[in-house]
């Protein structure tokens, strides 16, 4: 477990680095506005605990007429920018939030994909006095979930899910009434496991520090065929939220499936 903790706090820090997130002052030059910057926000806001208002700017970067990427600015400083991942996202918002329940709000960094999908990711940041620290950040998978799920129709409306990641297994039973006079699509069912669409922030256990759970849809016949979903839940330990437990319910929500992590 510790060296687990001290890999996931590398990774954070070089999450940090990858975005341009840095401290103010005089090592770092001020943000240069260019013609091809846009202003989608700004408000002002006590970041640093220092009870004192920054300006924040949120800017949206456009390429050949499409979004390119985008950056938080505050007092005339950036503070993190993330690209559109070659397209997936074409929106972005942030919003301010205590997530750890510690020394004021987190800067949560939305970006959105208007497809069927619905995908979304999340980055969330610390602010400090001595700059910001990235403290939450899980990849969205835009491959239908083939690089880590499998998913087979065995027949007699039953599917096999697999998580070849964790390990989590569990056999899904499929609804008859649903597919009735569509029977021989059933055939059709392999491993489509949709993007994150959702991420629920919440104090599950009561401790005043709020778990992240990440919602995916898994796929039957076709995409609006919900035949179950899959939550990863992440606890804050040492200052970084890591998997803590990944779950399978069905599309109304009972439980089928789960094993901690």
């Amino acid at each position: 477990m510790f060296k687990k903790t001290i890999i996931a706090g590398l990774i954070a820090t070089m999450a940090v680095t990858a975005t341009g997130c840095g401290k103010p002052g005089v090592e770092q030059e001020k943000f240069v506005l260019t013609d091809n910057l846009k202003v989608q926000k700004t408000l002002e806001a006590d970041l640093n605990g220092d009870n004192s208002k920054e300006k924040i700017v949120f800017y949206e970067k456009r390429e050949h007429g499409i979004p390119a990427a985008w950056t938080v600015v505050v007092d005339g400083y950036e503070m993190a920018t993330l690209d559109s991942q070659d397209s997936c996202y074409t929106l972005a918002d942030f919003k301010l939030q205590d997530v750890d329940g510690q020394d004021g709000p987190e800067v949560l960094f939305y970006r959105y994909n208007t497809g069927s999908s619905a995908g979304q990711s999340l980055n969330i940041f610390k602010p400090g006095q001595d700059g910001w620290r990235e403290i939450f950040n899980v990849s969205n998978d835009f491959s239908m979930g083939e690089e880590r799920y499998e998913i087979k129709y065995l027949g007699n409306y039953q599917v096999s899910f697999k998580d070849q990641k964790t390990g989590l297994e569990h056999i899904i039973e499929l609804e008859k009434s649903v597919y009735k006079e569509n029977e021989a699509m059933l055939e059709r069912i392999s491993t489509w496991v949709d993007p994150i669409a959702e991420y629920r922030i919440d104090d599950i256990d009561g401790n005043e520090v709020n778990e992240i759970t990440t919602v995916q849809r898994v796929i039957g016949i076709a995409h609006p065929d919900n035949i179950a979903i899959l939550q990863n839940v992440y606890q804050l330990r040492s200052g970084v939220y890591q998997a803590d437990k990944i779950i399978l319910t069905n599309a109304a929500g009972q439980l089928l499936a789960e094993k901690d992590l």
